[in-house]
């Protein structure tokens, strides 16, 4: 059976990246994606986005980010503890505002939070094979370019644990030579390609709406 991924929970029916929204969407999916960013004061937020207007995330502390988070609590969305997910989650690390050295905090912190049944990706490939030894779970490498395939091709060669989180336009590229098995596409929402990737032989699918895409489970 193909794994369903929600999107950062819930989203077209709760706040995305939120405790409440997460959980709830564990009722309709197998893992719920998030994304996990380092703020200034070395803290696990999940939150999508690099920035809140001119700020960076990296830049702000929790008091700071309490402020500008608009309609909620930086408490909906602070990590401190697994227990506040009670499902399989991907966790999407985000690394594309931070040093060398955040980059290795916020891996290095990850590591307390990860359970087994978890998988850890980044469009950082260097930081994931660099901390892949020290994961208790999954982990994945995340890409959207066509020539980003040939090298994620020859590592799928050399690391047979590694997942491919891949844009699903790339699974109709006659260049794709992935191991189906150990891909995961995103982020899906149109239902008729949803089918279309559940009869594919692929690990899962990403989706904004799982509730409604486990209706074409078989």
């Amino acid at each position: 059976m193909k794994k369903i991924f929600g999107h950062r929970g819930l989203p077209r029916i709760y706040k995305e990246n939120t405790f409440k929204g997460i959980n709830k969407a564990f009722k309709y999916c197998d893992f719920v994606e998030v994304d996990v960013r380092l703020t200034k004061d070395k803290q696990l937020i999940l939150f999508h986005d690099p920035n809140i207007g001119d700020d960076l995330i990296k830049d702000l502390s929790l008091a700071e980010l309490d402020l500008l988070i608009k309609d909620g609590s930086v408490k909906e969305c602070v990590l401190i503890s697994r227990d506040q997910l009670h499902g399989r989650v991907n966790f999407e690390i985000k690394t594309d505002t931070l040093d060398d050295s955040e980059v290795d905090i916020l891996f290095q912190k990850m590591l307390s939070i990860l359970e087994p049944q978890d998988i850890v990706s980044s469009f950082n490939w260097k930081a994931i094979q660099s901390f892949k030894n020290l994961f208790n779970c999954s982990y994945g490498i995340i890409f959207d370019r066509e020539e980003d395939l040939f090298e994620a091709q020859a590592l799928s060669h050399h690391d047979e644990d590694l997942f491919f989180m891949t844009h699903y336009s790339l699974i109709e590229s006659r260049n794709f030579d992935l191991p189906k098995s150990k891909t995961v596409l995103w982020t899906v929402n149109n239902e008729a390609d949803f089918q279309r990737y559940m009869e594919m032989e692929i690990y899962g699918i990403v989706t904004d709406i799982p509730d409604t895409m486990q209706l074409y489970r078989k």
